[in-house]
């Protein structure tokens, strides 16, 4: 009893067990942080620390590439798939953005995981502001979306399906080079600008300045169009079936 006595006097700690606690509590803290962590919920924080400060408005091609390529090299060291990347955009992006350039991101993201017989489905309606964006240079497999405001859809798309169940904004099919672009409503500025390749199919009316510089592909309106169609086009075929008239 002697020897333990002057052990405890020598080391009075050794009868404080808060210290040891504590140092377990931090610890387990660690294990359920580790247990817990959403590896889609921390590339949306990503996204949105690396993309603050690119304004949602600047559509310029280095700036476009640049997005895209950070999607791209995030899918590899996140080993993101696509039902991650449909949860990604359809339930946590949301709650960060208000909408914006994420489409050349998203686009980044599954463009070398996407497959000819895959499917990806998004919702643009958990955004209140349009996006612009989505299908940049896709490639294969179907992408469906629902709801409006896309805006600078299939932009360099070069293969594989769009399906829009709704409208869409300006730009549709931009420098397309191949693939196939159908959309269930309305379409508004700029189809198929500088188009190369392809087939668009708006089922609804289009707006103004339809196949400007257009040098190959399709493009049919079931509806009306407005003014400018066909404008500097040196090739491809663009027709409107309510005026019934074709442009070559």
């Amino acid at each position: 009893m002697q020897g333990i006595k002057r052990l405890l006097e020598r080391n009075p700690d050794l009868l404080r067990v808060g210290d040891l606690d504590l140092e377990r509590r931090v610890k387990r803290q660690r294990y359920e942080e580790v247990l817990h962590y959403d590896k889609v919920d921390e590339l949306a924080k990503e996204y949105m620390r690396w993309g603050s400060g690119i304004p949602s408005w600047e559509i310029e091609y280095f700036v476009i590439e640049k997005i895209f390529n950070f999607g791209k090299t995030r899918a590899r060291e996140y080993s993101i798939n696509l039902t991650e990347i449909e949860r990604l955009f359809n339930e946590v992006l949301p709650g960060y953005m208000r909408g914006g350039l994420v489409g050349f991101f998203i686009s980044g993201l599954y463009r070398d995981i996407i497959r000819e017989s895959d499917f990806l489905r998004l919702h643009l309606g958990r955004y209140p502001a349009s996006i612009s964006g989505i299908g940049y240079r896709h490639n294969c497999g179907r992408l469906e979306l629902v709801g409006d405001k896309a805006y600078y859809l299939g932009m360099k798309m070069e293969g594989g399906e769009i399906l829009v169940r709704g409208s869409v904004g300006n730009y549709l099919g931009k420098s397309m080079k191949g693939g196939r672009i159908v959309v269930e409503s309305n379409a508004r500025n700029w189809v198929g600008e500088s188009m190369k390749a392809g087939f668009i199919l708006i089922k609804g009316d289009a707006g103004n300045i339809v196949g400007k510089k257009m040098t190959g592909g399709e493009i049919v309106i079931e509806g009306d169009a407005g003014y400018w169609i066909g404008d500097d086009a040196r090739g491809g075929l663009i027709k409107v079936k309510e005026r019934h008239r074709e442009v070559i």
